[in-house]
C-alpha cells in the first residue's frame, strides 16, 4: 500500500499549475499576503498540512510605506521530507493537501444572522477557482430579508477574503423564523443525536448556545462533543441526525495477581554483542537478591471504573477477585502485606510455590566454562581455582581455596585467596574490605582497607586505603607501584638488579590515581592542541593567499577552531581539578611510613605525601618517615604482626 507521502508525490507529478515565470515548472500554489507568516498560514489551511512541512519562495516582495502597503506574492510548496502526520484522507484515498493542489476551488462566503447582528465571512479561491462576487453576497442578503447593512464593509470583506466573520449590520431577527434543534436520546441513554433545522428568511442562525440549551432540556449533561457541534454549525449540516453526546461504559475490575521480580524459569540466554560475538562465559545462572529487596509484589484487584449515561446516571462496575501472598525461607511479608521481601543477601529460588533465599553460593570445583562467570549478592566460596578469563563478583566475601589466574575478582567484602594470583599483566582484584593472598604477581589490586600477602608482591599495582603488609619468610615487594594510606611493611624492598619499584604512603590512593590519570589526559590534550594549532595556522595562511578558498576547507577550518576552543576549556577544567586534588592530598592528616625489616635496594623510589626519595644505596632494617618536609631514614620500627594481620597469618 502506498504511503501518504508517496500519494502526494504521485499527485504532484501529474499536476500542472500555470505561473507566469520560472515557477511554471514547479509543483505548488501561489498566495498573496502582507507577510510571509500570513502566507504560510493561509497555505497551511488550504493544503491541510503543518507549516513546518512547507517551503516558500518570494516571487514579488511585499512593500509597506506610510500611506500604502503592497502584499507579498509567494510560491509555496510541500517539502520533500514532509511527514504528513495526522492528514485526512479523501473518499478516494487521496490526502486533502494533495486534493487542494489538484483541484481548482471557487471562493466561498457565508452570511449568518447571529445574536450580535449580521456577520459575513469570505474565503479565497484555490488554483483557478473563481473569486466571490459582491453581487452574490447581496443576493444572499436579500434572501435573508437583510436590507440595511454597511456596503463598504461588505466590499472590504470580499476584497480581503481573510476567512473570518465580520459584522456588517445590526439586525433584529424574527424569532418565529429562527433555526431550531431536534434532540433524540437512545433508549439506553448512551447516545444523543441532534438534527439542526435551518432558519427561514429573516430568522437567526443556530449557535452553540441553542444546541446546548436543547440538550439540557432533554437532560443530556455528560459526554457532550462540543467540537462536533461547532463544526456542524459552521458547515451548516442541516436536517441530518448528528451524534453529539456519548456515555461512558463501565469497566469491570481486574483480578489481583502476583508479579515475581526474578526469573521463575532459569534458562541460559546467550546474547550477541555489537560485533555479533557471543560470550559463553556469561551464563547468568544465579538469581541474586539483597536483604530488603522485593521478591514478589501483589497487584491488588481493582474495583473497576463506573460508567455514566449521557443523562448523568452512574453505571456500576464489578470488582476483581483477590489472591493471597505466602512468604518462604529467609523471606517475609512487607508491613502492608502486599510484597514478599528478602531478609538476607543471597540467591533466590522458587520451590513448590514458595520463595526461598540462600545466603552462600558454593562452587564445588573450578570457575570455568561449566559455571561461567559468577555474580552473586552474597558470599562466594570457590573450592577449586578461578581459570583465566573468568570473573567472580560478590556483594559479600570471596574465598578461593585454589589459585587465581588472569581474571577479575570483585567483592564488597573481603577476598581470601589460599594459593595466590598469577595475573599475567591482566588480572584485577577489587575489595571493599581487605585482601589476603599467598602471593601476588603481575596483577592490579585495589582494596578499601588492607592488602596482606605472605610470600611476595611482584610487578603489581597495589592500592590500599590503610596498609600493605608482606609478612612471610620470603616476603618481598619488587617492581610495580604500591600505594597505601598508612603503612607499607615488608622484609625486602626492590631487588639486587635495581628493579624500578615505587612505594607511596600518606596518600588517598584513589585521589592519587585520579591525579595521575588527569596528568596523562592533560599531556594528550596539549599534544593534540599543538597539532591542531599547526593545522589551523596552515589553513589560515592558505585562506589569506588564495583568492577562491574552497568551501570544504572553510568548513574544516571552522571545525578546527571549534575543537580548539573545546580543548582549551577541557585543559582548563583539568588544571582546576588537579589543583583541587593536590590541595586535598596536602591536607590529609595521615603521614604514613615505609618499614623494611631486611634489605632496601637501589632503584626504589619512596614517596610520602608529595615528597619523594630515590634510594641510591642499599639499606638494612630501616623505616622511611617524613620530618620537616624531608624523607628521613631511621632504624626499623617493629610492628605487631598478629594484631595488624590477625590469625590468618598462620
Amino acid at each position: 500500500m502506498a504511503t501518504s507521502l508517496e500519494k502526494l508525490k504521485e499527485a504532484l507529478s501529474n499536476l500542472t499549475i500555470e505561473v507566469e515565470n520560472e515557477y511554471s515548472k514547479k509543483k505548488g500554489i501561489e498566495v498573496e499576503a502582507y507577510s510571509i507568516e500570513d502566507g504560510l498560514k493561509e497555505a497551511s489551511e488550504i493544503l491541510n498540512i503543518p507549516i513546518s512541512d512547507l517551503d516558500y519562495e518570494i516571487i514579488v516582495p511585499g512593500k509597506k510605506t506610510l500611506f500604502s502597503k503592497k502584499p507579498y506574492r509567494l510560491f509555496i510548496r510541500v517539502t520533500e521530507s514532509a511527514s504528513l502526520v495526522g492528514e485526512k484522507e479523501s473518499e478516494a484515498g487521496t490526502p486533502e493537501g494533495v486534493a487542494a493542489l489538484m483541484n481548482d476551488v471557487d471562493g466561498k462566503f457565508s452570511v449568518r444572522i447571529t445574536r450580535v447582528g449580521v456577520v459575513l465571512k469570505v474565503t479565497r479561491p484555490r488554483g483557478k477557482g473563481k473569486k466571490v462576487k459582491v453581487e452574490d453576497i447581496l443576493r444572499a442578503l436579500r434572501e435573508k430579508h437583510i436590507t440595511d447593512f454597511d456596503k463598504s464593509k461588505v466590499a472590504k470583506v470580499v476584497r480581503e477574503a481573510k476567512g473570518e466573520y465580520v459584522k456588517i449590520a445590526d439586525f433584529k431577527p424574527e424569532e418565529r423564523h429562527n433555526g431550531s434543534v431536534v434532540v433524540e436520546v437512545s433508549d439506553d441513554k448512551m447516545r444523543a443525536y441532534v438534527t439542526l433545522i435551518p432558519p427561514k428568511p429573516g430568522g437567526r442562525d443556530l449557535d452553540i448556545d441553542d444546541v446546548m440549551e436543547a440538550l439540557n432540556e432533554k437532560g443530556v449533561v455528560f459526554g457532550i462533543k462540543e467540537d462536533v457541534i461547532r463544526e456542524s454549525l459552521e458547515d451548516e449540516v442541516y436536517n441530518v441526525p448528528i451524534l453529539v453526546a456519548e456515555g461512558k461504559m463501565p469497566k469491570n475490575g481486574e483480578d489481583a495477581k502476583i508479579v515475581y521480580n526474578f526469573r521463575i524459569d532459569k534458562k541460559i540466554q546467550l546474547e550477541e554483542d555489537e560485533k555479533g560475538q557471543v560470550n559463553f562465559k556469561d551464563l547468568d545462572l544465579i538469581e541474586n537478591v539483597v536483604a530488603g529487596q522485593l521478591l514478589a509484589t501483589k497487584i491488588p484487584a481493582t474495583e473497576g471504573e463506573p460508567g455514566k449515561t449521557i443523562t448523568g446516571e452512574i453505571l456500576e462496575a464489578k470488582p476483581g477477585k483477590d489472591v493471597e501472598l505466602q512468604p518462604g525461607k529467609n523471606t517475609e511479608l512487607s508491613p502492608d502485606g502486599m510484597s514478599i521481601i528478602s531478609t538476607i543477601n543471597g540467591q533466590v529460588v522458587l520451590a513448590r510455590g514458595k520463595i526461598n533465599v540462600e545466603p552462600v553460593y558454593e562452587v564445588n570445583g573450578d570457575v570455568d566454562m561449566r559455571t561461567g562467570n559468577i555474580l552473586f549478592l552474597g558470599t562466594v566460596i570457590v573450592k577449586g581455582n578461578v581459570e583465566d578469563g573468568f570473573s567472580v563478583k560478590a556483594a559479600g566475601d570471596i574465598e578461593v581455596r585454589g589459585s587465581v589466574g588472569k581474571c577479575v575478582l570483585d567483592a564488597e567484602g573481603d577476598i581470601n585467596i589460599k594459593q595466590g594470583v598469577m595475573g599475567k599483566l591482566g588480572g584485577i582484584i577489587k575489595s571493599g574490605g581487605s585482601v589476603w593472598s599467598k602471593f601476588l604477581e603481575q596483577v592490579t589490586v585495589v582494596a578499601d582497607k588492607n592488602v596482606f600477602v605472605q610470600d611476595g608482591i611482584m610487578h603489581c599495582n597495589v592500592d590500599a586505603s590503610e596498609k600493605v603488609v608482606c609478612f612471610g619468610k620470603r616476603a618481598t615487594i619488587v617492581g610495580g607501584r604500591i600505594r597505601a594510606g598508612e603503612l607499607v611493611n615488608t622484609k625486602t624492598l626492590g631487588s639486587v638488579s635495581f628493579t624500578e619499584t615505587i612505594v607511596e604512603v600518606g596518600v588517598d590512593p584513589k585521589s592519587r590515581q585520579r591525579l595521575y590519570d588527569l596528568e596523562n589526559e592533560k599531556k594528550e590534550a596539549e599534544e593534540q592542541l599543538h597539532r591542531l594549532n599547526a593545522n589551523i595556522r596552515t589553513l589560515q595562511n592558505q585562506k589569506k593567499t588564495q583568492r577562491d578558498f574552497p568551501p570544504e576547507k572553510e568548513e574544516l577550518l571552522e571545525k578546527m577552531l571549534s575543537d580548539r576552543e573545546e580543548l582549551n576549556i577541557r585543559i582548563s577544567e583539568i588544571n582546576e581539578e588537579m589543583e583541587e586534588l593536590r590541595s586535598y592530598l596536602k591536607l590529609l592528616k595521615t603521614v604514613g611510613k615505609v618499614s623494611v625489616s631486611k634489605n632496601v635496594y637501589p632503584g626504589v623510589r619512596i614517596g610520602i605525601k608529595d615528597i619523594y626519595y630515590d634510594v641510591s644505596n642499599e639499606f638494612k632494617a630501616v623505616t622511611f618517615v617524613l620530618e620537616s618536609g624531608r624523607i628521613r631514614v631511621k632504624k626499623y620500627e617493629e610492628i605487631d604482626l598478629e594484631e595488624i594481620v590477625g590469625k590468618r597469618i598462620q
